[in-house]
């Protein structure tokens, strides 16, 4: 009479998981073909970003007075706004330095502008210095201005003895001059008459705030790209514990003494 088949024991884990291979592997090629969709769509997104960025720094400025007005508020979609301003300088001792948070621990030197067609004048910043210091003349005569739009800063001074001040506050500077402010001012660009104007160095314009809705296509695709990730992932385990525990299931009701185990798994 034969001896019964010694007992045999259950698969290892790892020699389960070992024989899915094909398995991992296609899980790794699907993972890392979304992730890189993803970046790819990112990267698409970003592009757009930069060009509409690019686009508004190069648009045409439009004369300031259609698109702005004296006594009017300074509407968001006026801020990095690139306009000419056309009108006369006011006398030199009526300008004023700027030293604070805004200016970077620079010093702006800011003058009043007679617009022309309005009764009032806009803050100009003329550009930069180390250190306040004797008021520099301003140019004579009628001049034509490229200015990039900027909101009325809070928190400022009043004007010490040297004109200094720490932000461009209109309803502060209103009290110091006589005129009507606008309420906003422009960094001058250095193109045309404004190479004349520029004392020190040029203020920059910050970089065009662009929507963030611009290219939001590629966002989204991005995003899905991520999730489908996210999903590929979780199949994987999925898949693979549930042939894991159907292979140790077969193993434990095999009731035939010469049974052999069953380990094999189909990915």
């Amino acid at each position: 009479m034969p001896e019964p088949a010694a007992a045999t024991s259950p698969p290892s884990t790892a020699r389960l998981w070992l024989r899915l291979t094909p398995l991992h592997l296609f899980a790794v090629v699907a993972v890392a073909l979304c992730v890189a969709g993803g970046f790819w769509q990112l990267g698409a997104y970003e592009s757009r970003q930069g060009d509409a960025a690019r686009e508004s720094a190069a648009a045409a400025p439009a004369p300031v007075e259609q698109v702005w007005g004296l006594g009017r508020p300074f509407a968001a979609d006026l801020q990095d706004r690139r306009v000419t301003v056309q009108g006369r300088f006011a006398p030199a001792d009526q300008q004023v330095w700027v030293r604070g948070e805004i200016s970077g621990g620079r010093t702006w030197l800011v003058a009043p502008f007679l617009v022309d067609g309005s009764d009032g004048a806009l803050l100009v910043v003329r550009g930069s210095t180390d250190a306040p210091g004797e008021l520099p003349p301003v140019p004579s005569g009628d001049v034509n201005l490229g200015v990039v739009l900027q909101p009325s800063q809070g928190g400022g001074l009043p004007l010490d003895a040297d004109r200094v001040t720490t932000s461009i506050t209109t309803p502060s500077l209103v009290n110091e001059l006589p005129y009507r402010l606008w309420s906003g001012y422009g960094l001058v660009q250095p193109a045309g008459d404004g190479a004349a104007v520029v004392v020190g160095d040029a203020v920059q314009p910050p970089d065009p705030d662009v929507s963030w809705t611009v290219g939001l296509k590629n966002l989204a695709y991005a995003l899905q790209w991520w999730v489908f990730a996210v999903f590929a992932v979780a199949l994987w385990w999925r898949m693979c514990r549930d042939q894991v525990e159907e292979a140790r299931e077969r193993h434990t009701t095999a009731r035939r003494p010469d049974d052999h185990p069953v380990d094999s798994l189909t990915p």
